[in-house]
């Protein structure tokens, strides 16, 4: 101890090996937990939905912008509205996954999934309301993609989730 500073430890001498250190003798933390299955699994479940809102605003920009008639502009207008949400999605996604992976929350993550898993169940409805299940081209995409969601907000509300993210219960 010094005379300094009472209860300080003195330094290591020269050429000792800390407690903590790995074979180079660089520093390694004691307690280095690995990120869950779980977590990895939603995070990678929702590639595809960002993807998906990325194609898909801009196929609708697209379509709209080869479009003929009277009410062109309106529809241009309409086109960067819709294009506009789906970019702010795929941010949201992209950013909750990058927020997920770096422990700092499930919240990024799981706005983007609950809504993308919402249009699930709005293309489930329509399918049911119709009396039955049937092939809809334009069905197919938001429910696998909507399904790959609610997985994703499954996994992300699991135990081993919630205790990686630090008991985040919503």
């Amino acid at each position: 101890m010094s005379a300094r500073f009472p209860g300080a430890v003195p330094p290591p001498p020269p050429g000792a090996v800390p407690p903590h250190a790995g074979p180079s003798g660089a520093p390694v933390p004691p307690t280095a937990t690995r990120r869950p299955i779980t977590v990895v699994a939603a995070i990678l479940l929702m590639v595809p939905t960002a993807l998906t809102w990325l194609v898909a605003g801009v196929a609708f920009f697209v379509a709209m912008a080869r479009s003929d008639g009277d009410g062109k502009i309106f529809l241009i207008v309409i086109a960067v509205l819709i294009l506009a949400l789906c970019l702010l999605l795929v941010a949201m996604t992209v950013g909750g996954m990058v927020l997920a992976w770096r422990r700092a929350g499930a919240a990024g993550l799981r706005t983007p999934a609950t809504f993308t898993f919402g249009l699930f169940v709005v293309a489930l409805v329509g399918l049911l309301v119709q009396g039955k299940l049937s092939f809809q081209p334009t069905m197919v995409t938001p429910l696998v993609v909507g399904g790959l969601a609610g997985v994703a907000l499954a996994l992300l509300k699991s135990r081993s989730a919630r205790d990686w993210f630090g008991g985040d219960r919503r």
